[in-house]
């Protein structure tokens, strides 16, 4: 695809947007590119200014055509593949209708083969162009700061609501894993999210994976119930196991955080010791019978008649009565 043309023509692309409403002309003498949400340098004052709906900044000149070849998704995306939504609706769309939501890319760090431009927003517009082979409307930007990029894609992802908590909340801790943030409460400013919200939200990246691997619709998971798990893995060591055993019914009939702990303690009754006392026909206690957790059953004998029984007189007697219980059975030696 040819770009040295296509490039040029800015100014159709700009009238389509502010006709669609999707973009606004923001008058000079009240604001300035230095007043962006995002970054104090993310362009330099070139009047006139424009801005998106999810408040990045712009110049006439940083609008353009691009061929998609030249993108791809930068490291920190945190789209899923689950969370691409419905692609012939959009595809149809751009086809009937132009793209009237530019994308926000910026040069890449390190280029190859034909890949120029890291996409920080607008992968499913990227992938619809692709598709249709027609030029890829994007805002170029400087953005050699991450925590700056990193923002500007919270904002997009807000504004169409379509990426999931646990997406968000996986890419939150790998930020801070890599030192792009210092701690939660510094990235939970940046993004202007509260604490409390900020600390709910990162349940999901607490969940074990193994969990994470069993809950069916673990993109679809409300943030109540990924609290919850969290919540009920702190109380018990053992409700490890339990919550694991149930992972497959998380958000589909396990769909409340009340459920989901009468769900526990349900399992903590059925795996409770089983007991039950027999007494001979003058009431008096004999023994008890006991099976564990895991339906392992054992004897044991009142301590009262205890030194009255001949241990091995009774070990025979049971001896006999498994064999003849194995031969009615029919279970192999």
């Amino acid at each position: 695809m040819d770009n040295s043309k296509k490039n040029i023509h800015t100014s159709g692309a700009l009238g389509v947007l502010l006709k669609s409403g999707k973009i606004k002309k923001i008058e000079e003498s009240s604001c300035s590119l230095n007043q962006t949400d995002f970054s104090s340098n993310l362009s330099s004052s070139i009047p006139p200014i424009y801005k998106t709906e999810s408040g990045v900044k712009f110049s006439e000149q940083e609008l353009m055509y691009i061929d998609p070849k030249e993108c791809e998704p930068w490291k920190y995306a945190n789209r899923h593949e689950s969370e691409l939504g419905n692609m012939d609706d959009l595809i149809k769309s751009i086809r009937e209708n132009k793209q009237l939501q530019p994308a926000l890319i910026r040069e890449h760090s390190l280029p190859h083969d034909d890949v120029k431009y890291e996409i920080i927003f607008g992968r499913r517009r990227h992938l619809a162009c692709l598709e249709l082979g027609i030029p890829f409307l994007v805002i170029i930007k400087k953005l050699p700061n991450v925590q700056d990029a990193i923002a500007a894609q919270d904002a997009e992802n807000k504004l169409r609501n379509d990426v999931s908590n646990y997406s968000n909340a996986i890419l939150y801790s790998r930020l801070i894993d890599d030192g792009i943030f210092k701690n939660e409460k510094d990235l939970a400013d940046k993004l202007r999210i509260s604490s409390s919200t900020f600390n709910d939200l990162m349940a999901f990246s607490k969940i074990p994976k193994n969990i994470v691997n069993k809950i069916p619709d673990i993109h679809g998971l409300s943030k109540q119930l990924a609290v919850k798990i969290i919540q009920l893995l702190n109380k018990s060591k053992e409700n490890y196991e339990k919550i694991e055993s149930i992972a497959d019914k998380i958000g589909v009939t396990i769909k409340s955080q009340a459920k989901l702990e009468k769900s526990i303690e349900s399992i903590k009754i059925e795996n409770q010791v089983f007991l039950k006392k027999y007494n001979g026909i003058d009431g008096r206690k004999l023994f008890t019978f006991k099976a564990d957790g895991k339906g392992l059953p054992s004897i044991v004998l009142d301590k009262e008649i205890a030194f009255m029984i001949n241990h091995e007189d009774l070990c025979l007697y049971i001896t006999g009565y498994i064999e003849r219980s194995i031969q009615k059975s029919g279970c192999p030696e």
